[in-house]
């Protein structure tokens, strides 16, 4: 028996694909656009001293010390590795 694809059937392929590329379109932006989890600041004084941090560390610990002031660096970090949680 012969199986070919008629021209309705790869018009609906087509569409059926296009379609899940448009909603793929939609859906991804707002999953990427959530907040990093390993976003960390660093604060600093008037003369450039580091006065505390606050956010989370590139393992996804908290990490919470000295005083938030205006002049401030926000970064994410990456790690290689983490050590395992006991």
């Amino acid at each position: 028996m012969k199986h070919a694809i008629t021209r309705s059937t790869a018009r609906k392929a087509l569409f059926a694909a296009l379609l899940l590329a448009a909603a793929l379109g939609v859906i991804a932006p707002v999953t990427e656009a959530a907040p990093p989890t390993n976003q960390l600041c660093t604060y600093y004084d008037d003369f450039g001293n580091v006065v505390g941090q606050s956010g989370y560390d590139c393992c996804g610990n908290k990490v919470e010390w000295g005083v938030t002031t205006k002049r401030a660096e926000c970064y994410v970090e990456n790690c290689l590795w983490c050590p395992p949680t006991e």
